[in-house]
C-alpha cells in the first residue's frame, strides 16, 4: 500500500520556506564571495538571479544570448527613466 516514497510524517513547515533537502546541494557554488558574505543565496529573489547569471558560461552561444537579455531586461528600465528626465 506505501511506497518506498511515502513520507509517513505529517507535513511540516519548512524553515523559511527553504526545503529541507534544498541546503544539502552538492553541486558547486557559482557565487561570489560578496554575495556568500551578504547572504545572498538562490533561495532569495535577488540570489536567485544572481546565482543564474553566474552559471552562464561564456563559451556557449546560448548562454551569451542570454546574457544580452538580462543586460536589456535590467538596463531598460533605467535607460528609460533616464530619457523621462532629460
Amino acid at each position: 500500500m506505501y511506497g518506498e516514497h511515502d513520507d509517513l510524517d505529517p507535513p511540516r513547515p519548512a524553515h523559511f520556506g527553504i526545503p529541507p533537502d534544498a541546503l544539502a546541494d552538492e553541486r558547486p557554488d557559482p557565487r561570489p564571495d560578496e554575495a556568500k558574505r551578504m547572504g545572498l543565496s538562490r533561495h532569495t529573489e535577488e540570489g536567485a538571479v544572481l546565482y543564474f547569471a553566474s552559471s552562464l558560461d561564456r563559451g556557449k552561444p546560448g548562454h551569451r544570448m542570454i546574457a544580452w537579455i538580462l543586460l536589456v531586461t535590467f538596463a531598460a528600465p533605467a535607460l528609460y527613466t533616464l530619457l523621462l528626465l532629460l
